[in-house]
């Protein structure tokens, strides 16, 4: 999915340390050309900054 179509609430995955991570979106903001995301793990809660074209995979 593109960074630009996500919700709070949607769950997307990483791969850390050879296991799976779920992340849930706390919050998306954009910031003129790029957007900043907010997510919530078991590892806590971080931020990001992506280009709005860029794609997340999101867990299923």
């Amino acid at each position: 999915m593109k960074i630009n179509e996500l919700k709070p609430g949607d769950c997307v995955t990483q791969e850390l340390d050879n296991s799976t991570v779920a992340f849930e979106v706390v919050a998306i903001r954009q910031i003129g050309r790029r957007f900043l995301v907010t997510f919530r793990s078991a590892l806590g809660i971080a931020s990001a900054s992506y280009q709005g074209d860029a794609y997340i995979s999101l867990a299923h």
